[in-house]
Parts: structure tokens; C-alpha cells; sequence
């Protein structure tokens, strides 16, 4: 009995000892000078290099977009005084181009213009400082109910072990209650009933307290463990400012006399990009005239929402007028002149897209608002995406049509908002009532289907960018084709549907046709083309077809016979118009014979090969449209060898 009450002794007294923290931890701070942890708090900071400068209130009034940058226009209602005033455009993105910053004053003058560069937040901060307290407070209360949790679980374990002991022993001395006289003491090593009754109640009330003290600290973590969660995302968010920058912009303005003035500010940034898209609608089965209306697809994702701002789209190089237009020496060898040029205007852009790439999704997800910041970084990957692969398209697009001598600008034909998200938006750009013509078109060596077009005159006033057409029949949508670039007062033909009324075949006449290989190869070539009219209509079409042109002293073109006759042009496209009666069929032969090098297939598989390998495309480049490749002659023979 001796050594049962020493080790419960012993036992209490460790436990009690253990006990000293409280199982319930302090309660949360509460009242005036709580944070909050779900709210960020840091604070703005600002360059101090002019302390006197007058913040001002600016809107975006206008933008100019281009393929890969947009010009953005602000205005400010100021006041013009005889002293110097030194005005701020704050908190504009840490991305804009410094070298493209330009002011102007509708009264008096600008003395002077800077661009200064901040970050939202610096670890210096009183606020970024108490960031980190607090969540350094909140993550030590979590550990010290962990502390609290493990105490109470060795408590429980050393219950279950003088529980297991008492039982074990309770087996082998356990006395029957019987009768002695009080002054009789219990044999050495036996367990009286009394004794036994008192360790069970000890043990039972040691585990209710246990439980209880688990549940509370469990509870009390449970209620911690959000308010952890947010104090960490907080801090982080305030690391990310401390890499986050702002632009701000300080012009100087001084007039004869007080006066009030529009202050106008412009800069370029990277971010956006724009497409051209078309409508094309019909009113019946035989339209005579057709409504265009043309649209700008603009994408942006420049920090800055254009809230109701005039739009301009420009197919414009937007750093190829940096210099006054000098015709220098045409030398073929290497030259530096116009590289260096170049290179000292686009180096601020170049920093000002690395700094759009680094920080622009922290940037936007600031910026959103609550409702939608749960779905910014699913959204926000995606728009980003598609902006990136719009603008490689749309830059290539440009540069085909300056390279033509083809640049043009667009005003949008209403104010429109377009969020900084990514989020595509529609601008109409014009409509315009162009004269149709529909017409049939059958090229069965490239589609056994004939065509419906439509052919149109842009009479306009304006060129039409290459795009996507929807086209619409009587309020019906028919489907999408494209547009190659149309220039004012350009004919241009439009396909509308598939005219299903026609039967076009185009086979190979293998009793006519051969394969000779010698030292140099010949291959006799008769097609026969056949045209059949389903309907119970006169219809009338324009049939195509071609016969190979060589411009490889190599490949020798000859023998060429056309049945009904007809005149190739320089192009060796062989063109019939054409009028079947209903269910009339009309045939044409086209016999030629080329000979060539037997190396020129090899050669041609070689290339095509090559062109084709992974290693060709650089990688993490974005997908973009091939282009027109143009006619090559090899290519042909070697498809017109798999025919035999």
C-alpha cells in the first residue's frame, strides 16, 4: 500500500505541476485597437523627393491601342499661377515607358516633367512591421496550444498507465470486504476496497478534466486557426508590395496670371493589343448589297481600367516614328546608325515590359474588387494567355501590312469601358452598305465543293484589316470565314455556303498518265474534270483549275494540252465561265508532262522535314497562324508521285 500512495503522490504532484498553463488560451484581443488580419494594411509610400507637390484627380479621356502597347491620354483640372506648381499624377502602374511620357497645359506652360518610381510598401513600415508582429503573435498562441495539446495527452497517457497498474493489481491482492476490527491493518501489498474505489474515482475524474481541457484547447485553435490563415496571407500580400511599384509623374506648370487649365498627361505601357473582326449580313437568297460592320477586339491588361475613354486603333509601328525621316547611305554591309537609334528608344519599353511581366498580376489582383478577387488567379492565367498569343498575332499581321506601305487608324464609333482583367471587348469601329454580287466558284484540285461567294466593292472610305467574318443570312448565322486585308475601293470576294446543287470530280487518267524514271525523271500528268448540274435551274459558275509554272531552271514544263480550250495567265491558273442547263454534265481535260532531277523530291521531303521538327518552332513561343507560303513547285511533284 506503501509504494501504491507514494507513485499516486508522485503522479499528482507531476501532474499538478504540469497543469500549469492553462488549458484555455488568453482570449483574442478585442476593441479600437485590433487589426483585423483578413484586412490589408499597408500603406502607400511615396518618392519625397518633392514633399510640395499637388496630388491631382486625372481620367483617362483617351487611348490609343496598338499591336503591343497602348497610348493612354489623362486630363486634370488644375489652377496656372505665376509661381511654379508642381502637380503629381500618382499611383499610375509601375510599368509605363519613361521615355514615351509627354504633358500638356491648355494654359501657360510646362517647366519641367519627372518620372519618380516607388514601391507600395517597404519593410521599414510601421504597418508592414505590425504586419509581421502580428502574425509572429498569432502563429506563437497556435504553437502554445499545440504545447498545451501535447501536455494533455502525456496527462492521459499517464492515467492509462496507473489505470493498466491498479488493475493488475487489483487480480492478485485484492481483499473480499470481510469484517476486521478497526484496529486490524490490512496485510502488506493488499488493496482494500476503499483504497480501490478511491483510485477509480481519481482516475475518472483526471480523464473528464482531460477531455475537457483537450476540447477547449482544440476549440480554441479551431477559432485561431482562420485568423493565422489570413495574418499570413496579409504579410505576404505586403511582401509582394514591397516588390510592387507605382509610377508617379510630376510636371511643372507656370502661367503670366492665375488661371484655371487642363493639365494633359500621355504614356505608353505594354499590356494590350487589339484584332479586327467583321460582320457581314444578308437579307435574302439573292442579296444585291450587303451591311459590313467592322469591329476592334481589344484585350488589355495595362493596371488601368478605361472607363468610358475615346478609343483609337492604330495598324502603326508605334516606335517607328522616334526620328526625324532621313535617307541614309544604303550600305550592304553592316551598319549601327539605325540599330542604335532603335535600340536607345525601345530600351525604356523593354523595362517597362519586364516590370509588366514581373509584377502585373500582383498588380490586377490588388486592384480587383471583392466579389471577384476569388476567381482573379484562374481567370487572370487564362485572359493572360490569350493576350499573349493575340498580340504575337497581331504584331506579325502589322508588320505584313507596313511592309505593303499599308498603315491606317480607326476611331472607335463610341466610348467604351474596357477593363484591365484580359477580358476581350467588341468595339465598333464602322458600318458600311457595300453593292454584292453572288456568284458560284468551283476549284476541284483543291475542294470537290463548289462555292457561293459574294463579290463586293470596298467603297467604304476605310480598309479592311484581315479578321474573322461572321456571316448572317435573313437573321441566320451561317458560320465564320476569313478576310484578307481590302483596300479602299479594292474589290474582294466573300464566301457564303456551300452550293450542294453542284457535282464536281477530278481524277487522275492513269491510261493517259506515266512515271518514267532515267537520268532525268517524266512524268505524264491527264486529269480529267468533270462538272454536273443537280438542280432543275440554269446556274452559272466560274470553273478553276491550273497547270504547274516552273522557276527552277531544273524543272522542265511541257506538252501542256487544254480541253475545251482555254489560255493559261502568268500564274497557270485556267479559268472557264461557265452556264449548265439543269442536270447538263460538261468534262475537261488538262494533259502536261514535267521533268526534273530525281534529287528534287528527295530534297523537297528534306525540307519539309526539317520545317516540321520540334527544334524548328522556339520554344514557349506562342501559337501563331502560318503563313501564305509561296508557290513552290517541288512540293506539287512530289505529290503528284504518290499517285502512281
Amino acid at each position: 500500500m506503501a509504494w501504491l500512495c507514494l507513485g499516486t503522490w508522485l503522479w499528482v504532484a507531476t501532474g499538478c505541476a504540469q497543469q500549469a498553463p492553462s488549458a484555455k488560451p488568453p482570449a483574442t484581443p478585442s476593441g479600437p485597437g485590433s487589426v483585423d488580419p483578413s484586412v490589408p494594411q499597408a500603406s502607400l509610400v511615396f518618392p519625397d523627393d518633392d514633399p510640395n507637390a499637388v496630388p491631382v484627380s486625372s481620367t483617362i479621356r483617351k487611348v490609343t491601342v496598338y499591336s503591343d502597347r497602348a497610348l493612354v491620354s489623362r486630363e486634370a483640372a488644375v489652377k496656372v499661377t505665376a509661381a511654379p506648381t508642381v502637380y503629381a499624377f500618382k499611383h499610375l502602374p509601375g510599368w509605363v515607358d519613361d521615355g514615351s511620357v509627354r504633358a500638356a497645359i491648355s494654359a501657360g506652360r510646362i517647366v519641367d516633367v519627372r518620372v519618380g518610381r516607388s514601391y507600395l510598401a517597404k519593410a521599414t513600415e510601421r504597418s508592414y512591421r505590425k504586419a509581421e508582429s502580428d502574425a509572429r503573435a498569432l502563429a506563437d498562441r497556435l504553437l502554445a496550444l499545440d504545447d498545451e495539446l501535447a501536455v494533455l495527452e502525456a496527462q492521459s497517457k499517464q492515467v492509462e498507465d496507473i489505470k493498466a497498474f491498479s488493475l493488475a493489481k487489483l487480480s492478485k491482492d485484492v481483499t473480499g470486504g470481510d469484517a476486521r476490527p478497526a484496529a486490524q491493518v490490512e496485510p502488506t501489498g493488499s488493496v482494500g476496497v476503499g483504497t480501490y474505489a478511491a483510485v477509480v474515482e481519481y482516475i475518472g475524474k483526471k480523464l473528464r478534466e482531460i477531455a475537457k481541457g483537450r476540447r477547449a484547447v482544440q476549440a480554441e485553435r479551431a477559432k485561431l486557426a482562420p485568423a493565422v490563415e489570413a495574418s499570413k496571407r496579409r504579410l505576404e500580400e505586403l511582401r509582394g508590395l514591397t516588390q510592387l511599384e507605382e509610377t508617379n509623374v510630376f510636371v511643372t506648370v507656370q502661367g503670366t496670371a492665375s488661371s484655371a487649365g487642363q493639365l494633359q498627361l500621355s504614356y505608353m505601357l505594354p499590356g494590350a493589343t487589339w484584332e479586327a473582326s467583321h460582320e457581314l449580313r444578308t437579307g435574302g437568297a439573292e442579296p444585291t448589297s450587303v451591311e459590313l460592320t467592322s469591329f476592334a477586339v481589344v484585350t488589355q491588361a495595362s493596371g488601368e481600367d478605361w472607363d468610358d475613354a475615346e478609343l483609337t486603333f492604330s495598324t502603326q509601328s508605334s516606335s517607328a516614328a522616334v526620328r526625324i525621316p532621313e535617307l541614309e547611305a544604303l550600305t550592304l554591309g553592316e551598319s549601327h546608325a539605325r540599330t542604335q537609334s532603335i535600340e536607345r528608344h525601345s530600351a525604356s519599353f523593354r523595362r517597362a515590359e519586364a516590370a509588366f511581366k514581373g509584377q502585373n498580376r500582383l498588380w490586377n489582383k490588388r486592384v480587383q474588387s471583392a466579389e471577384r478577387s476569388s476567381t482573379f488567379e484562374e481567370s487572370y492565367q487564362t485572359n493572360f494567355e490569350y493576350l499573349q498569343v493575340v498580340q504575337a498575332k497581331t504584331v506579325q499581321i502589322f508588320q505584313s501590312l507596313q511592309q505593303r506601305g499599308t498603315t491606317t487608324q480607326f476611331k472607335a464609333m463610341s466610348a467604351t469601358k474596357v477593363r484591365a482583367d484580359g477580358r476581350s471587348v467588341r468595339v465598333p469601329l464602322g458600318r458600311a452598305s457595300l453593292k454584292a454580287q453572288k456568284s458560284l466558284v468551283a476549284a476541284p484540285e483543291q475542294s470537290l465543293n463548289a462555292a457561293q461567294t459574294l463579290e463586293l466593292l470596298n467603297d467604304s472610305g476605310q480598309s479592311l484589316l484581315p479578321g474573322n467574318v461572321a456571316l448572317y443570312q435573313g437573321g441566320a448565322f451561317l458560320g465564320m470565314t476569313n478576310l484578307d486585308f481590302v483596300a479602299d475601293g479594292e474589290q474582294f470576294a466573300v464566301f457564303l455556303s456551300v452550293a450542294d446543287q453542284l457535282k464536281l470530280s477530278r481524277v487522275l487518267d492513269k491510261r493517259r498518265s506515266a512515271l518514267v524514271r532515267k537520268q532525268r525523271t517524266q512524268m505524264q500528268l491527264a486529269f480529267v474534270v468533270t462538272v454536273e448540274n443537280l438542280s432543275s435551274k440554269v446556274m452559272s459558275l466560274k470553273l478553276a483549275d491550273r497547270i504547274p509554272v516552273s522557276e527552277d531552271r531544273d524543272v522542265v514544263v511541257s506538252g501542256v494540252k487544254i480541253a475545251p480550250e482555254v489560255k493559261p495567265d502568268s500564274k497557270g491558273i485556267l479559268r472557264w465561265p461557265l452556264t449548265l442547263q439543269p442536270k447538263e454534265k460538261r468534262k475537261f481535260e488538262i494533259q502536261y508532262q514535267i521533268e526534273y532531277p530525281p534529287t528534287l523530291v528527295l530534297e523537297a521531303k528534306r525540307r519539309e522535314a526539317a520545317e516540321a521538327s520540334p527544334a524548328a518552332a522556339r520554344p514557349g513561343s506562342p501559337a501563331l497562324p502560318s503563313p501564305r507560303k509561296a508557290y513552290d513547285i517541288r512540293q506539287d511533284i512530289e505529290q503528284l508521285e504518290k499517285a502512281f
